[in-house]
């Protein structure tokens, strides 16, 4: 992994909530996880996203 993808990749893992909150923001947390319909913002539980 170049040194620009792991910044990205330390950064997202830091910020997962916030980045889960713009793009999927029909989700909602629940635990240690986010948790949505789909990958198109439906709304639901079939998509888990660990934060």
């Amino acid at each position: 992994m170049s040194h620009g993808a792991s910044e990205l990749a330390r950064r997202l893992a830091r910020d997962a909530e916030a980045v889960c909150r713009h793009y999927l923001p029909n989700g909602k947390r629940a635990g240690r996880y986010w948790v949505v319909g789909d990958v198109h913002n439906t709304p639901g539980r079939s998509l888990f996203v660990r934060l």
